[in-house]
């Protein structure tokens, strides 16, 4: 799309007119930032602060427009972390829509497509118990070092992931069922709960919110463990059952209306149905690794879970969690404030499918849902039993994804914005480095008893902890259980400086060499095809378009090849990396870099 077209078009002022180039950070920030108070009013709101993006398309209905690159740039810049020009000919070459994105989707079969494995024997079963207060203080200390490890082989396994849609729908679930690395502390719990994430990726949304509410994780976050009915007087801990239908599987209000889904003492009563699960390291050896047990007749604690009758929105019974989610999953079959107060037309199970697509598509599409494609993939949803990749199929295929109001009208989000400078800039660092378990410092005082712990991978600590942190997205530990809001919120005026400082430092080498991340602006430019043989213009509008979703003005883009070389219509000229180096950073600290 060319650029000034979209700065134009309808609902882009308040993100892409923001970026616009001749802004500086504090206008940018305050446009981006300036419906906040408005985005605080709608707490009780499945709908974001903004406007929906303009479309001529409002529903599923299949693409049947022509497949050039803006298109297969866009489904992949949306699904991956950055587009690399080898994926994206390799992309080219299956040929058409439904080949790439069946291509894309393909992570949905494990037994093709498998998990990765864990990196390290560490990861995989609990350690011993340790005593003694230098012991447990040394002991926080590794756990602390491994749980960074963690987040460098994700983001690794992020930039390494080749045509999968997988990664980026693990980041919006690791979103969506929110837990915490800082409050779960296990490095193997946490790794744990990142795996069933993948699994689930884009596996069947019933047995994924199953298998999450007794994860360890979640049971540690949410207090379910906590959750006790003992010698019959109720110690129930609602935090779970609150945010299970808040913000898991329902959402405050019917989907238009002002009609609760739920009420306190729905939440009181399901909070006593999931009375009595314990972590899986209740018992030692664990029952089931990083799942949670309930008393079966030899496992967890028989006393704990209340077996009386539980009225839970609008039914009774002697309720466990089973129950619950099934309930749950037939709304709307009954409204607590109103029964009459839903509107009729809407199928068992509408809330929930509406809820998980709404997530969906502010993902995949735009950070303001439109209510009618949203309602479209709902009820696609339901047909499949909720089995996420029909969905996503469905999606990715549609007329309305590449609507030209849709191409390059999100924000990244950090790990992304990183993605995309490792991934198509080329910058590289060392292999992961799964030492099991990282070492002690060899140089430390051997009379040292507090161990100081090596950082076995520091290139990817670099990006993980050092640039990522700061620009608001540490992987595995979002703020609170709402979650990262994204959108618009992603920029304010110390990220969008950060996300310079950090493209500008990347690009000229400027880390200090121990961290090993590199950026080689020779093979930056022969990820072009003929790139030696090709004129500066050429070159400099292939590399434009692998990262950019606009077509820049003759301004913008003349600057960019003037880096090139000084009169880019010379036909003498010759592949140059020392124009390369200079257009690089040039290109990454363009306002339309931060879009896609």
């Amino acid at each position: 799309m060319e650029r000034r077209t979209f700065l134009k078009s309808a609902g882009a002022s308040t993100l892409a007119g923001a970026l616009g180039g001749s802004l500086g950070v504090g206008s940018v920030v305050a446009t981006l930032k300036s419906s906040t108070a408005r985005a605080n009013q709608l707490r009780h709101s499945s709908i974001p602060a903004g406007q929906p993006r303009g479309s001529l398309s409002a529903d599923l209905s299949p693409y049947t427009g022509s497949w050039g690159d803006v298109q297969l740039r866009h489904v992949l810049r949306r699904t991956m972390f950055g587009v690399p020009e080898s994926q994206f000919l390799a992309a080219q070459a299956l040929g058409s829509m439904d080949a790439v994105v069946n291509q894309l989707l393909a992570c949905q079969d494990l037994t093709t497509v498998p998990l990765p494995t864990a990196p390290a024997s560490w990861l995989t079963t609990f350690p011993s118990e340790v005593t003694g207060t230098t012991a447990q203080m040394n002991r926080t200390r590794l756990q602390a070092m491994e749980r960074q490890q963690i987040e460098n082989w994700w983001f690794d396994q992020m930039v390494q992931e080749n045509l999968s849609i997988r990664q980026r729908l693990t980041l919006m679930w690791t979103n969506h069922f929110v837990t915490g690395s800082l409050t779960v502390l296990s490095p193997q719990i946490v790794f744990a709960y990142l795996m069933l994430s993948m699994q689930y990726a884009l596996g069947n949304f019933k047995d994924f919110a199953y298998h999450m509410s007794i994860s360890d994780a979640m049971l540690l976050y949410l207090n379910g463990n906590q959750n006790y009915y003992i010698n019959g007087k109720s110690s129930a801990n609602e935090n779970y059952a609150r945010e299970l239908m808040e913000l898991f599987t329902l959402g405050i209000l019917f989907p238009g209306t002002n009609v609760p889904n739920y009420t306190e003492t729905d939440i009181q009563n399901s909070a006593l149905a999931l009375t009595g699960w314990q972590l899986s390291n209740y018992k030692q050896p664990p029952v089931s690794p990083f799942q949670g047990i309930l008393w079966d007749g030899t496992n967890g604690n028989p006393n704990w879970h209340n077996t009386g009758t539980k009225t839970f929105l609008g039914q009774s019974g002697n309720f466990a969690l089973t129950d619950i989610l099934a309930i749950i999953f037939q709304q709307p079959t009954y409204s607590p404030a109103s029964p009459a107060g839903i509107p009729t037309g809407y199928p068992s199970g509408y809330t929930s499918a509406y809820w998980v697509s709404q997530k969906l598509y502010q993902e995949f599409v735009y950070y303001v849902p439109n209510t009618s494609v949203v309602d479209a993939m709902a009820r696609l949803l339901i047909q499949n039993n909720f089995e996420i990749a029909p969905v996503m199929q469905a999606l990715l295929t549609s007329a309305h994804f590449y609507d030209a109001s849709v191409i390059g009208a999100q924000l990244k989000s950090p790990a992304i914005f990183a993605g995309s400078l490792v991934r198509e800039f080329g910058l590289t660092y060392p292999a992961f480095n799964p030492e099991d378990p990282p070492q002690k410092d060899p140089s430390q005082d051997p009379t040292q008893v507090v161990v100081t712990y090596v950082d076995p991978n520091p290139a990817l600590s670099l990006i993980t902890y050092g640039v990522l942190n700061v620009e608001g997205q540490e992987l595995l530990n979002p703020p609170n259980v709402k979650g990262w809001p994204g959108g618009h919120n992603w920029v304010s005026t110390g990220t969008f400086q950060a996300r310079e400082a950090s493209s500008y430092a990347s690009l000229n080498n400027a880390f200090s060499k121990g961290y090993s991340l590199s950026f080689d602006p020779s093979a930056y430019g022969m990820q072009v095809p003929n790139a030696t043989s090709s004129t500066a213009a050429a070159l400099g509008q292939a590399l434009e378009n692998m990262s950019l979703a606009f077509t820049l003005g003759p301004l913008e883009s003349g600057d960019l090849l003037s880096d090139l070389e000084v009169d880019y219509k010379d036909p003498t000229y010759q592949f140059d990396p020392n124009g390369l180096k200079l257009f690089a950073p040039a290109l990454a600290l363009l306002p339309e870099f931060q879009l896609f």
